[in-house]
């Protein structure tokens, strides 16, 4: 009786339901994880406490727990909050729930290290710069959803470095072996799209590897050792077959991979600088507005968050990242005799060993 209920049940649940309904899961599952980290945690301090006492260091919403020790971590925490209360504006109040746990040792002693359960181990010497990139770089903000997070291939963090970040991104658009990445270069903006994986497609590969040797040259070149061993090199003919020219081959590869593994035509970084201009548009609820919609699609979510259409925040992602194009690595005049100079002096050497001597 309970079966055919249930068939109904399912059956009357629109397509908009589902994904609300996915998100909905997703959320519980990030709320137990943190339940149990935080279950955790508590049950380290205890033990900690109880083995010799932790000091608690808060910078704004900032928290760090800790055992006395000389580390400068009060002042590492005030160089990487200004950086995440920037990043994550009003959500990084949550941090003040989600504190670090560090866990600083003597380096020049033999002594066991301090035990704390999930703590970052660092020697107390370390300097502060070193400390601070430690915290900007794990910050403990909670996991974003499943589809931002396979969107983006990672988490929402500060970029350390975002002038060579952007520098990256730049050597990609011109080098990638994608045709969408290299339409993007020129000013194609859909193709950016396309390149940034804002563009829904019920065909990745074409959409991203549209020529036939654009597919041969990414079997080839990435997944070459990959189908030469898969199932006792089973796919061994058919990847000689791509290697001789044949399209249906390489296309036959590339359709076998596991979801997910595809490569996109532009990497985290790419994503990831998009994403922080999206927030920096936005102001303080900008990673607010999108957190708060993970049923959404992720270009509206974008727009969402930066306050304008997604076309204008590609463009302006465009432009930030021709910008950033590395500086031009030149010759001094005199440095083609420097190297003519170092020549004639190895050739002289090599002429006066032994070996190259007539008996």
């Amino acid at each position: 009786m309970l079966l055919p209920l249930f068939a109904v049940a399912v059956q009357s649940l629109s397509g908009q339901d589902v994904p609300r309904l996915q998100a909905r899961a997703d959320s519980l599952v990030r709320e137990w994880r943190r339940a149990s980290a935080l279950a955790d945690m508590v049950d380290s301090l205890d033990h900690a406490r109880a083995a010799g006492g932790t000091d608690t260091i808060s910078v704004g919403a900032l928290r760090i727990v800790t055992n006395p020790s000389p580390a400068r971590l009060r002042e590492a925490a005030s160089r990487a909050w200004p950086v995440i209360d920037s990043l994550y504006g009003t959500e990084a109040r949550q941090l003040a729930q989600r504190p670090y746990l560090i866990a600083p040792y003597d380096p020049d002693t033999t002594s066991p290290k301090p035990t704390l359960r999930g703590a970052i181990q660092v020697p107390w010497d370390q300097d502060v710069t070193s400390l601070a990139m430690i915290l900007v770089t794990n910050v403990p903000i909670g996991q974003p959803d499943a589809a931002l997070h396979n969107w983006l291939g990672g988490l929402v963090v500060p970029i350390v470095r975002p002038e060579q970040a952007r520098a990256a991104v730049y050597v990609q658009l011109v080098t990638a072996p994608s045709q969408a990445a290299r339409s993007c270069f020129l000013g194609v903006m859909n193709d950016c799209r396309n390149a940034l994986g804002l563009a829904e497609s019920p065909d990745p590969l074409r959409q991203w590897y549209p020529s036939v040797g654009e597919r041969r040259a990414l079997v080839v070149r990435a997944f070459a050792e990959y189908f030469g061993y898969l199932d006792h090199g089973a796919r061994k003919p058919t990847l000689q077959s791509c290697g001789a020219g044949s399209d249906a081959a390489c296309t036959e590869l590339l359709r076998s991979l596991p979801p997910g593994v595809l490569p996109r035509p532009l990497t985290y970084d790419a994503r990831a600088a998009l994403v922080h201009i999206a927030l920096r548009l936005g102001g303080r609820e900008a990673y607010h507005r999108l957190i708060a919609t993970p049923a959404l699609p992720i270009p509206q979510r974008l727009a969402g968050a930066a306050g304008v259409s997604v076309d204008s925040l590609v463009s302006l992602w465009r432009a930030e990242i021709l910008a950033a194009r590395p500086a031009p690595v030149t010759v001094p005049p005199w440095g083609p005799w420097v190297a003519l100079g170092w020549t004639a002096v190895f050739a002289v050497c090599a002429l006066r060993s032994s070996r190259w001597r007539v008996s």
